[in-house]
């Protein structure tokens, strides 16, 4: 009897573990987005999740101060994407990198587009810098909790608590921004940036920005579309000219050499990237208040 009763303790103890580590192994939940955008919006709305809820952990396939528009796919992505039980993008030809991706679909795996049913610039092609117009980017917030509250069901509370705070705060920098860019003459709300990545920021907040390259950093500009610009920004008296944080700066040099534009060395634009943690864009409401900030004093300036 003593035996049996050594051996049903055993069998309680071992079946007790077992179902602990169980138990963990199923609330661990897996995120991957395309780049830091996106992890930022997630950080937030999974923020205070309990870990006898779910355990959480995110990646950035893109690392900070890099460029999504040349991303190749990495094996370590690879493998990320494969265990990932949620991959979030942007989409609107994007992440044309990760198409031919086997881990987007994996049968466990779900790839979840945050600009879906957003209205967005479709011509001359999908233009996927959303995020630079603070309305769309509360729709593209909304649209991520909700996928979030169905894959995690038992933090849905939480999330949606997390997604109104951050909400509030997001209509505050919209209202924010306008009332900085109100701030300059009208006439003189133009600006050249190095591609074609702030036609929302334009269109939402009344600045009129040109580029000599098109949506992606990836394409090159060409000598007549330059000497066009050129004559534009003589034309047009342009004062306002940036860098960007990720692109080519030979380009602008040479634009703003051609047309005698001073042309502040430090002053980056963030197009397309957050700046590490301790950088000036660490987060998206921070990206954007920089930005703004730069594009005042420039009109300002001008």
């Amino acid at each position: 009897m003593r035996i049996i009763y050594i051996l049903f303790i055993c069998i309680v103890f071992c079946c007790q573990i077992s179902s602990a580590f169980s138990s963990q192994a199923s609330h661990n939940f897996k995120i991957v987005t395309s780049f830091s955008l996106l992890q930022n919006w997630v950080t937030v709305l999974t923020q205070n999740i309990p870990a006898d809820i779910a355990v959480i952990s995110t990646q950035s396939l893109v690392p900070l101060q890099n460029d999504p528009h040349v991303h190749q796919i990495t094996p370590m992505d690879a493998k990320a994407m494969e265990k990932a039980d949620l991959i979030i993008t942007i989409g609107l030809s994007f992440e044309c990198w990760m198409n031919n991706s086997a881990a987007t679909h994996s049968p466990h795996t779900t790839l979840f587009q945050a600009a879906a049913g957003v209205d967005a610039r479709l011509i001359p092609a999908p233009d996927p810098h959303i995020w630079h117009d603070v309305q769309k980017v509360r729709q593209m917030v909304t649209n991520i909790a909700k996928v979030l509250c169905e894959k995690l069901p038992k933090a849905a509370q939480i999330i949606n608590n997390n997604a109104r705070v951050y909400d509030a705060e997001l209509v505050k920098l919209d209202a924010w921004v306008r009332d900085e860019i109100a701030k300059t003459p009208l006439e003189q709300r133009k600006i050249i940036t190095t591609h074609d990545a702030f036609y929302y920021y334009g269109k939402a907040y009344g600045v009129t920005f040109h580029a000599p390259v098109g949506l992606s950093t990836e394409a090159e500009a060409d000598s007549k579309t330059v000497a066009l610009l050129i004559n534009q920004i003589k034309n047009e008296n342009i004062k306002a000219i940036f860098f960007e944080n990720l692109a080519n700066r030979n380009i602008i040099r040479q634009i703003a050499n051609e047309t005698g534009i001073r042309i502040q060395e430090g002053d980056l634009l963030y197009a397309d990237s957050l700046s590490e943690e301790s950088g000036v864009a660490y987060d998206y409401i921070a990206m954007m208040k920089h930005n703004t900030t730069l594009i005042v004093r420039a009109l300002m300036r001008g």
